[in-house]
């Protein structure tokens, strides 16, 4: 079962690392069309999925859906100004804090070594600097990374009534349901009826569900703590495809600070699973 979960976890790394590579190709000119589009493939995805794990409605769900919008409303403003490569670290940083502190203060879920637990912390923190380094225009980086951190800090969040009311799994349509209510008003509000846009954000929309379906099945197998962190690992695509493909970073000084912060990053993410 362990193992089983692990996978679940990398499988949750893996498409949210490339959640924002849709949107990021066809360039994030309206926040509120690109997350009404997104939320139409989260449905989409949670419709079949519905069918094994039922349609019906969680209060816990909605909450779920009501939170991760608004996390994901404040990343798309921040690859938008700073770029997928500096902003997905700061998500994945703040996201593992919040999960880490919900794991360790309300659910009770212990360590074999809490020591080696906030070393792991400290290397997250550590590696945050690193990466927000290099910053053209100082205001608009720091709104950026402002931004960043918040939607890490909130979206690190959204699992958590599920996992209270112990509904993971029964609440996952809900949440789905949620965040495309949410989104459609916001979609018809943005009056941008751009084609290739809304195709990129149902693809995107696609890839976050396929990553939450398997986060939620990790942390019932392994627990949040554990699960989580792993998930979080997306970092290192997400940063791989805005250096790589995108080239949002070109100088070798800037890669390599920003790969510095996400070794970091990672190597804390490493050691809270083991921890």
């Amino acid at each position: 079962m362990i193992y089983l979960g692990l996978l679940f976890a990398a499988l949750a790394a893996i498409s949210w690392g490339t959640f924002f590579v849709p949107v990021r190709k066809v360039g994030i000119t309206n926040v509120w069309q690109l997350q009404g589009a997104t939320s139409i493939g989260v449905l989409l995805f949670a419709i079949p999925i519905g069918f094994f794990w039922g349609f019906g409605i969680e209060p816990s769900g909605i909450a779920s859906g009501i939170i991760w919008t608004v996390g994901n409303l404040l990343a798309l403003y921040a690859v938008r100004l700073i770029g997928l490569a500096r902003t997905s670290p700061f998500l994945a940083g703040f996201s593992i804090i919040t999960s880490f502190t919900w794991g360790i203060l309300f659910f009770g879920e212990k360590f074999d070594s809490l020591i080696l637990a906030l070393v792991a912390i400290g290397f997250l923190l550590s590696g945050l600097p690193f990466v927000s380094n290099g910053a053209r225009n100082p205001s608009i980086q720091k709104k950026g990374y402002i931004m960043a951190a918040a939607g890490g800090l909130i979206g690190g969040s959204y699992v958590i009534p599920m996992q209270v009311t112990h509904t993971l799994q029964s609440g996952f349509f809900s949440s789905s349901l949620s965040i495309f209510v949410i989104g459609i008003p916001l979609f018809f509000f943005a009056r941008r009826f751009i084609k290739k846009e809304i195709v990129a954000g149902i693809i995107s929309g696609t890839l976050f569900n396929i990553g939450s379906l398997s986060v939620l099945i990790a942390i019932g197998l392994i627990g949040i703590t554990i699960a989580y962190p792993i998930s979080q690992t997306a970092t290192l695509f997400a940063v791989s495809w805005g250096i790589l493909y995108f080239k949002e970073i070109v100088q070798k000084r800037g890669i390599i600070r920003v790969g510095i912060g996400v070794l970091l990053v990672l190597c804390g993410a490493a050691l809270l699973a083991i921890a």
